[in-house]
């Protein structure tokens, strides 16, 4: 029974948005309840039958209403039971001093406070120091003005219990708007992972299957059968690259989304800004004409700062052969200095622009990434060339030349 109720309490309170525990609302029309009890004993009339026992079914029947049938009963309708039942009991002053009958008022002006809000409370307070006043003038009362603070303490403790209430309900939408942006900016991380995977591994395989194909093409008719093998045997290269290089990149995928559904995965170690050699080098060897300087140590920067200097060197990698072809020259230069550091890969722009697909993220990524890491992020033309340009930590000197001290130069990687 007490399970029941209690589901019932809880699902109505749930469905209007009032997050008090269940106990609340069934303790204040217990109060009431139990104060008509003790305020009908001290006028002697629960026995013999009196009139004034319809007091009891007069405060009972709006919980009783909201408890079993699940409905919400208006502010004006739930008070209505409490205040008719004082006004009756007054109308009949008891022997004693003592009497509980006012105190139905200030449980009612604490729980409609406490529901329903602060002009509801008042108006519930209002009626009852209304019927105060009566019962002082007409039958009499003893202790008025007890019975008025009485109703004062209740709006107060309803007060308090509405601002607890909306204190709640704003820390729960603060926490789910937190949960919100945070689950949201997990899954751009997450996307913007593998786009970057999938855009690297889809440029390399399309430049060993650019090679493959022009091997393939150079082979003529009158070739020689040593010339045939060479060919083919190149062309087993590349392809076995790109089927290894697709492999690798499944592999990748599936290991972050399996983190995503289930938040477990086995850990590897992230690319830093010491990788974007390597990196480079695997560009080259796929067949991209690439040249490649670095000055300063990479491993000095932070994982968080090389991871992002890193995707973004991939992405501009991969923009290159989506946009402009595997032929095109790449300039990687990358310094670094202390704390700061400076990226820039530049490439000749086809036709004059670069050639716009309408959807691709990966600006949009590069911009994302250098923001999270409080870096400046240039992308654009500038001298018949597409520049993206990363400077981290602050102002680095701009301009061609890379001549800070300590550099060293790993040489340039280039393919035909």
């Amino acid at each position: 029974m007490l399970r029941w109720l209690r589901a019932g309490i809880e699902s109505n309170l749930e469905r209007h948005q009032i997050p008090y525990p269940w106990w609340v609302p069934l303790a204040s029309h217990l109060g009431q309840v139990v104060s008509v009890v003790v305020a009908l004993v001290l006028r002697d009339a629960l026995w013999p039958l009196d009139p004034l026992l319809v007091c009891v079914p007069l405060v009972m029947v709006s919980p009783l209403i909201q408890f079993t049938t699940h409905r919400w009963v208006p502010w004006w309708a739930d008070s209505a039971g409490s205040v008719l039942a004082a006004a009756l009991l007054l109308s009949r002053p008891p022997d004693g001093v003592l009497d509980l009958a006012p105190v139905l008022l200030g449980l009612a002006t604490a729980e409609i406070t406490a529901r329903d809000g602060l002009h509801e409370g008042l108006s519930v307070a209002a009626i009852g120091q209304v019927v105060l006043i009566g019962a002082a003038i007409g039958p009499g009362l003893v202790g008025a003005p007890l019975y008025t603070f009485e109703l004062l303490l209740g709006f107060v403790i309803g007060a308090m219990l509405l601002w607890q209430m909306r204190a709640l309900i704003a820390e729960r939408r603060a926490r789910e708007q937190a949960w919100d942006r945070a689950t949201t900016a997990e899954r751009e991380r997450i996307a913007r992972e593998i786009h970057d995977l999938v855009a690297h591994s889809l440029s390399i395989s399309l430049l060993q299957v650019t090679g493959a194909r022009r091997a393939l093409r150079d082979v003529g008719e009158t070739a020689s059968p040593q010339e045939t093998a060479e060919a083919v045997a190149e062309v087993d290269a590349a392809l076995a690259d790109a089927e290894q290089v697709g492999r690798r990149a499944m592999a990748d995928i599936r290991r972050a989304v399996s983190a995503m559904a289930d938040g477990t995965s086995e850990r590897h170690a992230l690319p830093g800004a010491a990788d974007i050699a390597a990196l480079v080098r695997e560009m080259a060897a796929a067949g991209l004409a690439v040249e490649y300087d670095e000055q300063g140590d990479p491993r000095s920067l932070p994982d968080t700062a090389g991871l992002g200097l890193y995707r973004i060197a991939q992405e501009s990698l991969a923009n290159v052969v989506k946009h402009a072809g595997g032929d095109a020259p790449v300039r990687v230069r990358f310094t670094v200095t202390g704390g700061r550091a400076r990226l820039r890969i530049s490439n000749p722009l086809p036709s004059g622009r670069p050639r716009p697909d309408g959807i691709g993220s990966g600006l949009a990524g590069m911009q994302a990434r250098a923001a999270q890491l409080g870096a400046l992020l240039d992308a654009g033309p500038a001298g018949g060339d597409w520049v993206v340009d990363v400077r981290l930590g602050g102002a680095v000197r701009s301009g061609p030349g890379f001549d800070l001290p300590c550099g060293r130069t790993l040489g340039r990687m280039e393919t035909a």
